[in-house]
C-alpha cells in the first residue's frame, strides 16, 4: 500500500487492516447491485501509530467521487471515516494461512466471479468522474 510505504520512510509505524462492507450501503443503482454474487466485500485500510496514538485511516482517495462516496481528509492525528460502513474490521495479514484458506473458501463456496458487477460499477463511477469535471491529475491528489 502506497501510504504505508510513505509513512515507513518517515519512521511512522502502521499495519494493514481489512474491513468488511456491503455495496448496498452505498448509493449504487439497483441495476448494478443486482449483478453482485457476494453480499459482503473486503476493503483494505491502515492503522497508524503516531506519537503514542492509534488511528485507523481509509487512504482511498478519488476526489471525483466525493458526491457519491465519503472521501476522507486525514488530519494526521485522528481516524478517518471509511468509504462505507464496516461490518467488521481486523488486522490483515495477506500471506497468513488464515487469509489464504478463507480466500479459497470464499471463491469455492460463493463462486464469486464479480467481473460483470465490477465492469458495470466502473462504468457508473467513470460517468460520475466525468460529471465532476476534475482532470485525472486533480483526482489523484
Amino acid at each position: 500500500m502506497y501510504l504505508q510505504r510513505e509513512l515507513q520512510k518517515v519512521d511512522i509505524a502502521s499495519q494493514l487492516l481489512i474491513g468488511v462492507f456491503n455495496w448496498q450501503d452505498l448509493p449504487i443503482p439497483d441495476r448494478i447491485l443486482k449483478l453482485r454474487q457476494c453480499r459482503n466485500e473486503r476493503h483494505i485500510m491502515l492503522r497508524v501509530f503516531i506519537d503514542g496514538s492509534v488511528c485507523n485511516i481509509d487512504p482511498s482517495i478519488d476526489n471525483k467521487l466525493v458526491s457519491i462516496l465519503p472521501i476522507a481528509q486525514w488530519d494526521g492525528i485522528s481516524s478517518t471515516i471509511a468509504m462505507a460502513p464496516l461490518k467488521r474490521l481486523r488486522i490483515y495479514q495477506p500471506h497468513s494461512l488464515h487469509e489464504r484458506i478463507s480466500s479459497r473458501l470464499r471463491h469455492q463456496f460463493f463462486g464469486c466471479n464479480p467481473e460483470k458487477f465490477y465492469t458495470e460499477l466502473d462504468a457508473w463511477l467513470a460517468a460520475h468522474r466525468i460529471k465532476s469535471g476534475l482532470t485525472g491529475q486533480e483526482q489523484e491528489r
